[in-house]
């Protein structure tokens, strides 16, 4: 942790869904979530707003926003983190990973943050 990377996350990644017929819940959920790392460096700035809901129901909140998670070089290895992947800093947020961009400062994802 650091002035620049402030904040410690942890990637994991969704399991693929299985099942034929009447099976159970097949959205994201933290059991079905495989770990990828831990206890990164990491900063996380607000992006933009996101767009609003399809379903556009009353008790829909507006928009999802959209964050920047930015990560060291040294943390975590070109390759590792991947669209879809799952972000979860230390306070529980999670976000989703929308795209990875590798650069010469390491990471770049773009996520959209998950609300239950």
């Amino acid at each position: 942790m650091s002035f620049i990377y402030p904040r410690v996350i942890a990637i994991t990644r969704p399991t693929a869904q299985t099942g034929i017929g009447a099976v159970g819940y097949g959205g994201n959920t933290k059991v079905a979530e495989t770990p990828i790392v831990s206890g990164i460096p990491a900063s996380i700035q607000l992006k933009k707003e996101g767009s609003a809901p399809p379903t556009n129901l009353p008790g829909d909140v507006s928009k999802r926003p959209f964050y920047l998670v930015m990560i060291p070089l040294a943390a975590v290895a070109f390759g590792i983190i991947k669209r879809q992947d799952i972000v979860t800093d230390e306070l529980g947020n999670r976000y989703q990973v929308q795209s990875d961009y590798w650069n010469s400062l390491g990471y770049a994802l773009l996520t959209e943050e998950l609300r239950a």
